[in-house]
């Protein structure tokens, strides 16, 4: 393997100007490179540049009931006009269903609505079904192929009019993606004023031209004697509070070509409109037919305008007065004239950040970055010396690959990226000892320096591939059920872990073979006979018989007593769930040079009654922190909104630097997908490991995890970390780290038992543990003093995910020693059919 081919070579030259060419990009201004070199850029998330994200849900409900409202009166008019009596037309569950007073005209009604309702499926067959009932009834409903494709149609119809509304506000680079079957993304980077994003956003802006019923009175209206074809609607106009209105619309918004803001002849603000050939038409007969009587502009609902019509309108265009300012005059047409959404928009999460806030998260991502990958380098290089730096080199070359390929498919760089991205670098030198740690075993079995060198590479190789596999799962899983951040967390780690494979077993082998050819090496740089002190890794003994199993019990109930606290502490005091998992509203401020005074806050938001409050200060003095639930049947933003108003009448103005809102379902979708999450990556894994080794291996490893998971909820429940979905990613780095650590001693278990037929298991566990012990020290160590640097340095919004991933590192260590192989003993393994297959020691050369 060390054998310098060419291919090789030129691997690695095509890798490093990969990483190089394609990183620039994020290093220097785009515009002062060359036109022939890449252009693309890692993109931030909105947490590391500020912005604003928007979880919206289309209300397909209030669509299927707004298109069961508008085949009744479909149905009504056409047995109106027919003549054929009828009654008890309504809507009951997703069923029309009407009588036919004459019976000898049941029938012919019956032809009638089959022959004039519905519409061509394009799959075939119509959009509904009608059927003759008993009693003279007919009942008419929507297949469900048509209520889930006009479901489809309103969600893609959406999308397209949330984009042109949010150009039109000039917001730069807006991503608007659907989730699940009903949901909409839109992230808005640089827009930090979410209220005037939700106001052009989550309108309906569903425009129609009713008649006013003129021929009801005020005292019939409020004793509720209104005919079936009407309808009472409310109105802002300032003349009326309500208005009796025909249900069937003239004229709706879709029928507009244009809509632009003007001025009246009192120079009031008003909107000038047009309409397409359909609305001109039916827009001139109506008027025509109704002259002096008021028609209604109706806008979601609400009466906007009630004039009188003097005169027959024929020109297709005309004027919407009302009580219009300048800014709603603007706002209003341009809903108008990006069109109105087919269904009401449900926010159902908000996050806000301020672009200051991410600026500070951007520099301390870059801090705690430049601090863990110095600290990685100097441990490297301290412990493995030139080999060491060969290893240093590599992950440099790592590093650019992993912001390369993130350039090269336009990846975001979340806040948690960031942490995946020094977790990578710490796992990634594990490959590297990995190979080291057989390359000394293969000295000390009696292989000239070469020959060592290149078996360890060899049987490395198998181990690095086992132990990986398990952390890509893991981000995969992370991915898959995670969102917004998580995702950006998992891509990183994902990636990551392919390049630095990648780097550490071919760009090592490169240079090591390299330094073979160049120097005539006869031994090792890594291993000597007598302990030495450079590099550090010599001064380690040769090998440790630390009898490990001996210990197994002591440490078993320690291990037993740790999982019962935890289990205790579940139902008391129980996690604190942050606003991802319990729902609610979370509002960070900043006050600006002056501490928060958390009283006059505190007392501000209890004066509104929203029950669970918390109010604490964080970091600095000067920023605080508003926890609140939002009350059953309040809009969550309005109450935001109202909490800030609050805040700043009573300390004064503050700037507010993030706003997240969790709706109540999403906070419950997100406990089962996280359970969800952990439940999968454990049974994978299972899955893995009693695929590549036995079951009873798969079993010791499955519990060992349940084992790392069980005192990580512990630490989060004795430090009262808020449980969030980072904390799920963590957990599930932790997974995908034990289950590293612990194939590692089980690739060296199974190889020991092929070479050691009839030793006793327990001093075969003994043996496969303290021969996997300097390279279990050591990438420890790495992961530590990298996580270290971000718990320190990455800022309050990394610190839990740090804390947490600190413990699962140790956790996870010692579990494979002290939980996974004790199982393996416990259950026993099948040794009768293995063949042994020692390593021949070879001479040593003089």
């Amino acid at each position: 393997m060390l054998a310098l081919s060419r291919w090789k070579i030129i691997l690695v030259a095509v890798s490093f100007l990969f990483g190089l060419i394609f990183t620039l990009p994020n290093i220097v201004s785009p515009s002062s490179l060359p036109s022939w070199l890449p252009h693309q850029r890692i993109n931030l998330g909105l947490d590391l540049q500020g912005g604003s994200y928007l979880l919206l849900e289309v209300d397909t409900n209030a669509l299927n009931q707004e298109r069961l409202t508008n085949l009744t009166e479909d149905i009504r008019t056409k047995l109106q006009t027919a003549q054929y009596p009828f009654s008890g037309l309504g809507v009951h569950g997703n069923t029309i269903s009407v009588r036919i007073d004459d019976p000898t005209k049941a029938q012919a009604a019956y032809d009638l609505l089959n022959n004039n309702l519905g519409e061509r499926l394009l799959t075939g067959g119509r959009d509904i079904t009608i059927r003759q009932g008993p009693d003279q009834t007919i009942q008419v409903a929507f297949v469900p192929q048509a209520a889930a494709a006009a479901a489809r149609d309103a969600v893609t119809r959406s999308i397209e009019i949330i984009r042109k509304r949010i150009d039109a506000l000039g917001t730069k680079e807006p991503a608007i993606t659907q989730q699940g079957s009903a949901r909409i993304v839109v992230e808005a980077p640089g827009e930090s004023d979410p209220e005037r994003l939700k106001e052009v956003i989550g309108k309906t802006a569903k425009l129609t031209f009713q008649m006013v019923d003129s021929q009801i009175s005020p005292e019939d209206m409020q004793a509720g004697r209104i005919p079936p074809d009407d309808q009472v609607l409310p109105s802002d106009d300032g003349h009326s509070a309500a208005y009796v209105v025909k249900k069937r619309a003239l004229v709706t918004g879709e029928m507009l070509t244009a809509a632009s803001p003007s001025h009246d002849q009192n120079n009031q603000p008003d909107i000038n409109f047009a309409f397409n050939s359909q609305g001109t038409r039916r827009f001139s007969e109506a008027t025509s037919q109704n002259i002096g009587k008021p028609f209604a502009i109706v806008l979601d609902g609400r009466v906007i305008s009630a004039p009188v019509i003097q005169t027959a309108i024929t020109g297709g265009s005309g004027e919407i007065t009302g009580n219009f300012t300048e800014d709603s005059a603007h706002n209003l047409a341009l809903l108008l004239k990006s069109g109105a959404l087919p269904a009401p928009l449900k926010i159902v999460e908000q996050h806000t950040v301020g672009a200051e806030l991410g600026a500070d998260a951007v520099k301390a991502g870059q801090v705690s970055i430049l601090m863990g990958a110095v600290l990685i380098f100097a441990f490297i290089i301290l412990s493995y010396g030139l080999f060491g730096v060969f290893a240093a080199i590599a992950l440099i070359v790592n590093g650019l690959m992993i912001v390369g390929a993130m350039s090269v498919t336009q990846a975001t760089l979340t806040l948690p990226g960031i942490a995946g991205l020094v977790l990578t670098l710490a796992v990634a030198v594990d490959a590297n000892v990995l190979i080291y740690e057989r390359m000394r075993d293969e000295v000390r079995s009696g292989r000239q320096a070469m020959s060592a060198a290149d078996a360890g590479f060899s049987r490395a190789l198998v181990t690095i591939i086992d132990a990986n596999v398990t952390t890509l799962v893991a981000a995969m899983i992370m991915f898959q059920f995670g969102s917004g951040p998580v995702k950006g967390f998992a891509w990183t780690l994902f990636i990551g872990v392919i390049t630095s494979v990648f780097t550490a077993v071919l760009i090592t082998q490169v240079l090591i073979g390299w330094w073979f050819r160049a120097f005539r090496a006869k031994s090792l740089p890594i291993y000597a006979e007598k302990r030495e002190f450079w590099p550090l890794i010599k001064a380690l003994p040769q090998k440790s018989h630390v009898r490990f199993v001996r210990l197994a019990r002591l440490f078993a109930t320690l291990s037993i007593i740790g999982v019962i606290a935890t289990a205790i502490g579940f139902f008391y005091p129980g996690l604190n769930l942050g606003i991802d998992f319990k729902g609610g509203t979370v509002i960070e401020l900043n006050t600006g040079a002056k501490p928060v005074d958390l009283g006059k806050v505190r007392g501000a938001v209890s004066n509104l009654h929203l029950g669970d409050i918390q109010v604490q200060t964080f970091g600095k003095p000067d920023d605080a922190v508003v926890r609140f639930q939002t009350p059953a049947g309040a809009d969550a933003n309005s109450t935001a909104v109202r909490v800030k108003s609050a805040v700043t009448q009573a300390i004064g103005p503050v700037t507010f630097s993030r706003t997240d809102v969790v709706g109540p379902e999403v906070s419950d979708e997100l406990k089962v997908r996280g359970a969800g999450a952990l439940l999968a990556a454990i049974g994978l894994m299972l899955i893995y490991i009693w695929f590549r080794f036995e079951l009873q291996f798969g079993l010791g490893a499955v519990v060992a995890l349940f084992h790392d998971v069980t005192l990580s909820f512990g630490l989060i429940l004795l430090l009262r970390l808020e449980f969030s979905l980072d904390i799920i990613a963590a957990l599930l780095t932790i997974i995908g780290y034990s289950m590293n650590d612990t194939v590692v001693v089980f690739d060296r278990l199974r190889e020991n038992r092929r070479k050691y037929k009839r030793m006793a298991l327990r001093d075969l566990i003994d043996l496969s543990v303290n021969e996997t012990l300097s390279r279990t020290v050591i990438t420890g160590l790495t992961a530590l003093l990298a996580l270290s640097g971000l718990a320190i340095f990455g800022g309050e919004s990394l610190r839990p995910l740090s804390i947490v991933l600190l413990f699962g590192i140790v956790i996870g260590t010692y579990s494979s020693i002290y939980v996974a192989s004790p199982i393996i003993l416990l259950w026993g393994v099948k040794r009768e059919d293995e063949v042994a297959k020692p390593i021949a020691p070879q001479p040593a050369r003089p």
